[in-house]
């Protein structure tokens, strides 16, 4: 049996769609039965009292570990400097002994070639170099050294779409004969206690009608345009309404929330547009299930989540028409420019008029092409972990 680490070294909180993106895969391999007896799963991680809310989690094994994920100055160099010269870390390489560990994934840790351990590195996407105006001079050199160490070191590199690997071999061509690409899906849980509507809409005060629009508040999500597109829209006094959570705080645009606040206030849009906060989970996925559609403006993503969640109830969605978005290839779906509010405010009007209530039938249909969706998701995954381990054993 394969012993399996996914890493959590990232802040949770700040990056919602990462960690649903590794929990949704690991619920993936966990729930697929022909899986059961080749794949041992662990989650390595800071704090794990947070993982205890996860049924699935109780059938694999969660270990806490602050040695590891939070590395002195020394220790890191000491690894970075065996992995020059021995092509294998010191400490890290304890710590996998110790646990036994064949094969650790999406995480930023390479283990080296002359490891007992392979390392499978997720890059979830080159924002940075569609957008270098995001990001400081320091973080792209970063980024940039740190592509070529991921080349040179890790095992395999993971990508989110085929999209983002065309960008990698715009950035550095060499690394992709080592990437590879799975595509996230997902699957809405039938039996959804969290998804009691009438108590969710009591605890928000939500309005009978709404839109969905469930971006973090980073500058690349591109609120603005939704929020021009309700200007444009309220001069005609619609009443449309639109929901919007996520964390709240851009490291690069510190004032990027409170630019928005203040747009909302000047342009009288507080009976527009709600800004709810960060909701748990079930909560979430209640609101794409009851809103009218869901919205994604984004200039960029690597692989959206929201999009996914939608898709596996065929609920509508309105999506800027970006490429990868297009890759995700939802049914139901209503593409604009994410640069053009007038465009979008008149695909918000019709929507908004237009809309039927979806039909049990169909949410069963969709529910059934996910569930296959989402059994396909890990035997791809897995297949690339069997591949390695293979290729390791004949070493």
């Amino acid at each position: 049996m394969i012993k399996l680490a996914f890493i959590i070294n990232f802040n949770q909180g700040k990056w919602l769609g990462g960690l649903n993106i590794i929990l949704n895969l690991i619920e993936s391999i966990v729930s697929n039965q022909s899986l059961k007896k080749k794949v041992k799963v662990y989650l390595i991680a800071h704090d794990i009292k947070k993982f205890r809310k996860y049924k699935f989690l109780k059938k694999i094994t969660i270990v806490k570990d602050k040695n590891i994920l939070n590395q002195s100055f020394v220790e890191k160099l000491i690894d970075r400097l065996m992995l020059l010269f021995f092509n294998k870390t010191f400490f890290l390489e304890k710590f996998l002994k110790k646990n036994k560990i064949d094969i650790i994934s999406h995480s930023n840790i390479v283990t080296g070639k002359a490891s007992s351990c392979k390392s499978i590195i997720w890059i979830p996407d080159f924002q940075y170099f569609h957008f270098p105006n995001f990001f400081s001079l320091k973080y792209k050199i970063m980024k940039e050294i740190n592509l070529r160490f991921i080349s040179k070191y890790s095992s395999k590199i993971l990508l989110s779409s085929f999209d983002a690997q065309k960008d990698l071999e715009k950035i550095y061509k060499p690394a992709v004969k080592k990437s590879v690409v799975n595509q996230f899906t997902f699957q809405t849980p039938h039996n959804n206690k969290g998804d009691n509507f009438l108590k969710i809409k009591k605890k928000y005060n939500l309005p009978k009608k709404f839109f969905y629009l469930p971006n973090q508040y980073w500058v690349h999500k591109n609120h603005f345009v939704v929020l021009k597109a309700l200007c444009n829209l309220k001069l005609k006094n619609n009443g449309i309404k639109i929901l919007s959570t996520g964390f709240n705080y851009d490291y690069r645009r510190p004032e990027y929330f409170n630019n928005i606040l203040k747009f909302i206030k000047e342009n009288g849009l507080e009976k527009n547009f709600y800004y709810l906060g960060v909701l748990p989970y079930q909560h979430s996925l209640s609101l794409i299930k009851n809103s009218v559609a869901v919205i994604n403006p984004s200039l960029f993503e690597g692989w959206s989540s929201t999009v996914e969640q939608s898709k596996s109830i065929g609920k509508k969605i309105i999506l800027s028409n970006i490429n990868v978005h297009k890759e995700q290839n939802p049914k139901n779906c209503h593409y604009f420019n994410p640069k053009n509010h007038l465009e979008l405010s008149k695909i918000i009007k019709r929507v908004w008029n237009e809309r039927k209530l979806e039909k049990k039938a169909n949410f069963k249909k969709y529910q059934n092409i996910a569930k296959i969706k989402f059994k396909n998701y890990s035997k791809d995954y897995c297949k690339i972990v069997f591949d390695l381990y293979e290729k390791n054993k004949d070493i």
